[in-house]
């Protein structure tokens, strides 16, 4: 662990995070870009800083946590720096969608629900396939079973929070069937959720991930990687095959089911802020009335 003091605590994208690095065993590098992409970093200032940062902000907004880490990474339990976060975000009236793969998200359950009561509060949950052994295999060992996922969409919806499910990431040969996608979207209709992203079905790795990425797909899926090399080369963007088929049977799918599936409705979606205090103030003529 090493300490990062950071002196912007959001992105240009209003993203916030904390833990930055490798904080599960994924088959992806969530950053490059820092000290030691394999080791995690921690901004100890951040409930400090987002505070003045939100302070000074003339309207609220949503505020994005976990693209580059999850919040709930192995330091979160001693640090409390994402709940920290979180009520500052809920005491300045900004919305989150929040990023984890980790079951101990349920521990703030009740600041998300403050939130939601005044604006939009997202969680986002990752099902990258619908089978345990496969789950460890993509993202790690640390990571929610998938039964710990269904519970915490339950646990979510009974607090009228926000769910939005995420197809990522995309591994041809490992995810990508038919038989695969099916059984997750009509598993996520069962369990009520309004919006699933598939990404497009695809999955772009960046330069310098590239070779961390191809290494790990070949040491953990020998054989589907055997399969998708001689389909076509190692290359930046990876894709199931008849790609444009399935996922206009997918997003039909989800059609189906009143699932919102299509990329940019989501993105439109996440980035819209929401005021649900509007209106619930009493004024004068209601106390003469």
């Amino acid at each position: 662990m090493y300490i990062i003091n950071s002196q912007n605590i959001l992105t240009p994208q209003n993203g916030l995070n904390i833990y930055v690095g490798r904080t599960e065993d994924s088959i992806l590098l969530t950053v490059s870009r820092v000290q030691d992409p394999m080791d995690i970093g921690v901004k100890m200032d951040a409930p400090q800083n987002l505070a003045k940062t939100l302070k000074s902000r003339r309207k609220p907004g949503m505020i994005l946590m976990g693209n580059l880490g999850d919040p709930y990474s192995e330091y979160e339990e001693e640090f409390k720096l994402t709940r920290e976060c979180l009520k500052v975000i809920e005491n300045y009236d900004h919305g989150v969608i929040i990023s984890t793969k980790r079951f101990e998200i349920t521990r703030d359950l009740d600041i998300l629900k403050g939130i939601s009561s005044k604006t939009k509060c997202v969680v986002e949950i990752t099902f990258p396939a619908m089978s345990d052994a496969r789950i460890k295999l993509i993202e790690g060992g640390q990571t929610m079973k998938l039964q710990q996922r269904l519970e915490l969409i339950k646990l979510l919806k009974k607090e009228k929070i926000d769910v939005l499910a995420a197809f990522y990431p995309l591994v041809p040969y490992v995810n990508d069937s038919v038989y695969e996608l099916q059984s997750m979207i009509e598993t996520m209709a069962e369990y009520g959720v309004e919006r699933l992203d598939l990404s497009d079905l695809r999955l772009a790795i960046p330069k310098a991930d590239r070779n961390f990425f191809y290494q790990e797909y070949r040491k953990r899926f020998p054989q589907e990687y055997a399969r998708y090399v001689e389909r076509c080369r190692e290359s930046p963007e990876l894709l199931p095959e008849n790609h444009k088929e399935l996922l206009g049977n997918m997003i039909k799918l989800c059609e189906k089911y009143g699932i919102v599936a299509d990329s940019k409705r989501i993105r439109d979606w996440k980035r819209r802020y929401e005021n649900k205090q509007v209106g619930q103030q009493m004024s004068i003529s209601d106390f003469l009335s």
